[in-house]
Order: C-alpha cells, then sequence, then structure tokens
C-alpha cells in the first residue's frame, strides 16, 4: 500500500496497514529550498520545488499544494500584508469599501489563482500516482471575514440576511475553485475554515453548517474526497464539522483527540491531528517530537486516523524534528545525533516583554496568538482592538504575545486556548473573537 492509497482508504473509514502521515508543509516548504514565504507563493517554481523537497525529506503518505488561506480573497480585491515567514493576511477587507454586488467571481486568470493550479498540474504528474495531493481552498466563512472583516460578527446578531447573502457568495468562489483544482487531478480538497472555530454552536448550525453541506456535496460530485480544517479550540463544534458530509476532520492540540475520536468515530468520518505546533514541533528536541508522534498514535489509532500537525507548520520549524516523526511512523531508525540534535535559540531575535503597569483610569489588553501574520483567528482578535482604540486614545495599550517565541509561551500561563484576549491580566474572551459592543462593554468595566 503506498501513501496516496493509505490516506483516500483512510478518508474512506477503511483499514489500512499503517498510520498515515500528512505533515502540512505549507510555507515552511520555503525555507527548505531557502527562500521566504512571499517568494514562495508567488512563483510556481517555487512551490514545486519546495513539496517535492518536503517529499523527499519527510517521506509523507499526502501533502498539501498550497498553504494560504488569502488566495481568494486577493483574488476578489482585498489587500494583503505579505510577511517574510508566513502566508500574508488580509490587510484591508473589499467590502468595507464596495458592495458584495460589485464583486465579480475569481477566474483562472485572476490573482494567484494561475501559480497555485500551474503548480498543482506539475506535482500531480510528478507525485500524483504516489501521495495524496491535498488543494487546500479557503473555508466559506473565513472567506467571508476576510472579505468584511470583524463587522460580520455584529451582522450576526442583527443583520442575519446580510450574513446569508455573503455566505452564498463565498460558497461559490469555493465551489469554482474546487472546480480548477478537480480539473488539475488532485485527490483531496480540503476545506480551511479556522474562523468556525471562534462562534458557537447555534452560529454554527445557523450560518455555516448549510453552506458547508453544500460545498462539501459539490466536491464529491466531482470525484474527490473532501475534508473540514479548523485550528483553535473547535471541541464546540467538532460534532457540527462531522455532520457536514465531510469525509474528514483535522483539528489541532486544542482538541481532545479521545474526544475527536469518540464523535469522528461514530459519524465514519476520517479524523486528523494533532501534533502540537510550538511547544513540540518548534522548541521540542527530536526525541520529544517522536515521543509526542508515539503518543499521539496510541491515543487516535483506528480505523479513519491520520497523523497530521495541528496547523500549517511554522516556517522555522527545525527539519530535523520532521525527519525524526517521518522516520519513525515509516518504521525507519534515526541516528542518535539526529534524536539527539535540540533547536538553537538566538538569544538577540527573542522578543522580551517588559511589565505593564496598570493605572487608575487605564487598560491594558494582551492578545495572546500563535502569530496574527498567519493565523486568521489570531488577525481578526487584534483587529477587534484595533477597531475600538480610537475609542480609548491614550487609556489603553496592548500588545500581541506570540507563542511562536519564548516570551510568549512565558505570556499562555493561565491561557487555555489560543487565541486569548487578557483585559487587565485577567482572561476575558478564550478562543472567541469579542464584537465591538462586547468589547467595549469588558473594557468600560474595568477602566472605571
Amino acid at each position: 500500500m503506498n501513501g496516496k492509497e493509505r490516506v483516500l482508504k483512510t478518508l474512506s473509514f477503511e483499514p489500512v496497514d499503517r498510520t498515515p502521515w500528512v505533515p502540512y508543509a505549507g510555507v515552511q516548504t520555503a525555507n527548505l529550498i531557502g527562500v521566504d514565504a512571499e517568494t514562495y507563493l508567488k512563483d510556481a517554481d517555487n512551490i514545486v520545488k519546495g513539496i517535492m523537497k518536503a517529499y523527499e525529506l519527510y517521506q509523507p503518505d499526502g501533502l498539501p499544494i498550497v498553504f494560504d488561506v488569502q488566495m481568494e480573497a486577493e483574488a476578489l480585491g482585498c489587500k494583503l500584508k505579505w510577511s517574510k515567514d508566513n502566508p500574508p493576511a488580509v490587510d484591508v477587507h473589499v467590502l468595507e469599501h464596495k458592495e458584495l454586488s460589485e464583486l465579480t467571481l475569481p477566474t483562472e486568470q485572476d490573482g494567484r489563482y494561475p501559480i497555485a493550479l500551474e503548480a498543482s498540474r506539475r506535482l500531480v504528474a510528478e507525485l500524483g500516482d504516489k501521495v495524496a495531493l491535498y488543494a487546500l481552498i479557503c473555508g466559506p466563512f473565513t472567506l467571508a471575514l476576510h472579505l468584511k472583516g470583524t463587522d460580520l460578527f455584529s451582522d450576526m446578531i442583527k443583520r442575519h440576511e446580510k450574513v446569508d447573502e455573503v455566505m452564498r457568495f463565498c460558497t461559490t468562489v469555493c465551489k469554482d475553485l474546487s472546480r480548477m483544482y478537480a480539473a488539475t487531478g488532485v485527490d483531496i480538497i480540503a476545506v480551511v475554515d479556522p474562523m468556525t472555530s471562534q462562534i458557537a454552536p447555534k452560529q454554527f448550525e445557523r450560518f455555516v453548517k448549510p453552506s458547508t453541506i453544500e460545498l462539501n456535496r459539490y466536491v464529491k460530485s466531482l470525484g474527490l474526497k473532501v475534508t473540514s480544517f479548523c485550528c483553535g479550540n473547535a471541541t464546540k463544534n467538532i460534532e457540527l464539522m462531522c455532520q457536514t458530509e465531510t469525509d474528514g476532520i483535522a483539528f489541532d492540540e486544542n482538541v481532545s483527540m479521545t474526544y475527536a475520536k469518540e464523535i469522528a468515530t461514530k459519524y465514519k468520518v476520517s479524523y486528523g491531528g494533532n501534533l502540537p505546533l510550538t511547544t513540540v514541533m518548534m522548541f521540542g528536541s527530536p526525541l520529544e517530537n517522536v515521543d509526542e508522534a508515539r503518543k499521539e498514535i496510541e491515543l487516535g489509532q483506528g480505523v479513519g486516523y491520520i497523523l497530521s500537525p495541528g496547523c500549517d507548520i511554522p516556517f522555522d520549524t527545525p527539519i530535523n524534528n520532521l525527519v525524526a516523526i517521518s522516520n519513525f511512523v515509516n518504521g525507519k531508525p534515526s541516528s542518535l545525533e539526529l534524536l539527539e540534535s535540540e533547536q538553537q535559540f538566538h538569544e538577540e531575535d527573542e522578543a522580551v516583554f517588559e511589565d505593564v503597569e496598570i493605572k487608575p483610569g487605564q487598560v491594558f489588553i494582551e492578545i495572546v496568538t500563535l502569530d496574527s501574520e498567519g493565523c486568521p483567528p489570531c488577525q481578526y482578535m487584534c483587529e477587534s482592538v484595533k477597531k475600538v482604540l480610537p475609542r480609548y486614545e491614550g487609556r489603553l495599550t496592548w500588545r500581541e504575545s506570540l507563542v511562536k517565541t519564548r516570551a510568549g509561551i512565558m505570556a499562555t500561563l493561565g491561557v487555555k486556548n489560543l487565541p486569548a484576549m487578557l483585559i487587565n491580566n485577567e482572561v476575558v474572551f478564550d478562543n472567541i473573537i469579542p464584537s465591538d459592543n462586547e468589547l467595549i462593554e469588558a473594557i468600560e468595566k474595568r477602566i472605571g
């Protein structure tokens, strides 16, 4: 059984010879070939070269082609903020200055669609008979946030028809891109909808579930498998995700593997995760990564389980950590030198956070994130603060603490989920992005 067969059988909820291994190597593959994330994501040659290098080093059963959930938003007119070591972030939301009726559906020639589709065709030709190739698309709800910004949360309370309208449009965008990818010969459409971890189950059922069912049925009609990716603490919505007629769900370390396995098995849905991205994959040794992979396989193994990271692997994740996991999964011994190698920290590159004195009549907000440059839930948590900041000029200070740094990891003490917002050192919004009114109320309560 080769990797492609192993993944596709697992997504069909059939037994396989061993646990499949699918490293979500997105911009981390740029690091493998010595280029930055922006250079990588703007060039099909680089994408093909990076994925081929990941295939060589990580011995995977499946691989994503392009892990960038901002590509559709860019093609629709959103302005992006580019980064050297992350996928881009949406910087200007197009529906803040245009009406939905003014937007036109992207074609194969718009934005970076041609780059992604060319890379897909070439990788199918190179690897299509060996590994399962995942084409990632931005899920309808996250795309709606990209287009409209945090105003969408207010509309979910007051103007349901506005949300329905934009969700219908975004679902059509998703179906169109799925059709384009299907024509290249990929095996799986992965619907990446991380913002669904930030809403309550009743909102998921009302606004997300109908669109996702429609999209998943369409992908299956194309003859492809479809999976649902969601980072953050998606525990409250795991069962609803399994009810969307998906073939598989993928989640991060915020979700209990035991719980996800129980729910997914109930619906005969494949389940994938949940190697910790930062505390283990970035900052652990190769031996610690092997131990973590062994633990996750022991918890998750069974019909339907795929070993994978919690999300897109960070750019600076040590290559040896991934190689060690790959060797373990494939039953190949790792050298003692490899297993004992450690991540080397560069003190001069590490952020140092000063203690903030909280004075009467003032408020300090700290947002603990994976990285707002590459994580949509983290981005929109930060945007919610930026939006109310002018209201409290001179009285509100804030900062983002990234768990991709040791200082950021220290800031997570007492924080259960990411992203989290602390106001005056108290966790107030935990894995839920507040509406304008909710945040203002929380600030007013503490500012006196």
